[in-house]
């Protein structure tokens, strides 16, 4: 990774410029900020216990799935699934009430505040049949994309007088 700095106020990282140039950006944590994904990691993987999927322009990305799933606590989750996510996995692996067949779950947590964010998910078999070993479930309304926090730094208005 490339660090530029021009002065003490303009630094430059070629890794953050790289993924504005495909349009992608960082997931943060929605409580401490803290990077927790790439959204060039969101993938599509559907759960057969979906009671709702659609498709929304999120996180810099088109048509990005979210499924809205039901815990047996009837409890609704709105989540978008990820190849790769920096969790902190909480207890052992969970077998029962899967959302999906075949992978037993984790409880996943933001490894800088313990923010609840959603699971992390692993094949019970060495290799899946869609070759999937392991992913993350994120629900949608604990993380949020860096370009949404930019939008809330608002500059002063100067008035003229």
């Amino acid at each position: 990774m490339l660090l530029l700095c021009i002065s003490n106020y303009y630094c430059f990282d070629d890794h953050y410029n790289t993924l504005n140039k495909r349009g992608q950006e960082l997931i943060l944590c929605r409580k401490c900020g803290s990077d927790v994904m790439d959204s060039h990691f969101i993938f599509t993987k559907l759960s057969p216990g979906a009671r709702k999927i659609e498709k929304h322009n999120l996180f810099g990305r088109v048509n990005v799935t979210v499924q809205t799933l039901v815990n047996p606590y009837g409890i609704n989750f709105d989540i978008v699934t990820s190849e790769k996510a920096r969790c902190r996995n909480i207890g052992p692996d969970q077998g029962a009430d899967s959302w999906y067949p075949g992978y037993t779950w984790q409880i996943c947590t933001c490894p800088h505040c313990g923010q609840h964010l959603g699971w992390t998910f692993k094949s019970n078999k060495e290799v899946s049949k869609d070759n999937i070993s392991s992913f993350h479930g994120l629900i949608v309304s604990n993380i949020l994309g860096e370009h949404f926090t930019d939008s809330l730094i608002m500059m002063p208005k100067i008035h003229r007088m």
